[in-house]
């Protein structure tokens, strides 16, 4: 059985389930997502896991981004065999951030209940997209560059277009 399906109340007998909060900067990376000769956020987190803890942890993330884009505050889970000592979990977040490299931040480690998961039980998701009107080489990363003359009223009443609130449980 996978991070990714419900687990049973009798798999639930033998673990312990943790949320993990991160930010990452995308731009080093292949999207969230494991994937074959391709460097991802899950595989490095998981690399680091298996260091820290000395066996493979999958961890199973609230949504996926694709190559270069970034994540503030996503949230993931992952499971620990009920022999753990639960004092690792507090200083698991500095450990991995000391393994992971700078362009990912372990903010936080807490322990769920073991029937919660970061995607099925997300409450929201909110997108960021952001533009400049002047050549910057520090924002050139994380904005795109808008063409002078453009019509900031026009944009605006297009972007309302863009505002809505969908529930996407089915």
């Amino acid at each position: 059985m996978t991070n990714n399906e419900r687990q049973t109340s009798q798999d639930a007998a033998c673990y312990r389930r943790y949320f993990m909060t991160l930010s990452y900067c995308g731009a080093s990376f292949h999207g969230w997502q494991s994937q074959p000769n391709a460097v991802s956020v899950q595989s490095a987190i998981e690399s680091a896991m298996s260091l820290v803890l000395r066996h493979r942890v999958g961890i199973t993330g609230a949504g996926r981004t694709d190559t270069g884009v970034n994540a503030r505050r996503m949230v993931a889970h992952f499971d620990l065999p009920l022999t753990y000592d639960t004092g690792i979990v507090d200083r698991l977040p500095r450990a991995l951030n000391a393994i992971v490299g700078p362009d990912i931040a372990i903010e936080s480690v807490r322990e769920v209940h073991n029937d919660a998961h970061a995607r099925f039980d997300a409450v929201s998701r909110t997108y960021h997209y952001y533009t400049h009107t002047h050549r910057s080489p520090f924002l050139n990363r994380f904005s795109w560059q808008e063409p002078p003359g453009l019509d900031f009223d026009m944009m605006n009443d297009a972007a309302r277009l863009l505002i809505d609130t969908a529930d996407f449980t089915s």
